[in-house]
């Protein structure tokens, strides 16, 4: 798969010398280079804007994305109807693979993604104002759910 930018004034994104380009070519597929994620989109289009930068600096330039995968992609903690549970549960929370302080993926035995469980972040009523989605310590429970929290 090739992923890459063209301007209709100045064709295939690349600088003068040739030298710097945002194309991206890769076997898709799992036995091969993986999928593009959004943070590859991302770092794409910020070596893209660079070049853009030194190149063109006194052109605006507009980015139009057609990659479905980006258009669901949203923190991995966000409120998301699809991930909640229909009833209380002690053990709610959202599966994600884990991330060192680099934001690098934690690999495992064999060479698998570590996962952990983490809260969905709170959500926003229309008046500004936080909702907890989790019982917070030394609230009062209602319905019997004591115990049930937010570390």
């Amino acid at each position: 798969m090739v992923s890459d930018f063209v301007s209709a004034d100045y064709g295939w994104l690349h600088s003068p010398d040739g030298k710097e380009s945002s194309h991206v070519l890769f076997k898709a597929g799992k036995a091969h280079d993986g999928y593009s994620k959004n943070e590859d989109v991302l770092a794409q289009t910020e070596k893209a804007m660079d070049i853009l930068q030194k190149t063109y600096p006194d052109d605006d330039h507009v980015f139009i994305f057609d990659n479905a995968t980006t258009h669901l992609k949203r923190a991995d903690n966000a409120l998301s109807a699809r991930k909640m549970p229909k009833n209380p549960s002690k053990t709610w929370g959202i599966w994600v693979n884990s991330k060192d302080h680099d934001s690098q993926a934690v690999h495992g035995v064999g060479g698998k993604s570590v996962r952990e469980k983490i809260h969905m972040t709170d959500g926003q009523l229309p008046n500004g104002d936080t909702q907890p989605l989790y019982f917070l310590m030394g609230m009062r429970r209602l319905g019997g759910l004591r115990g049930w929290h937010r570390s």
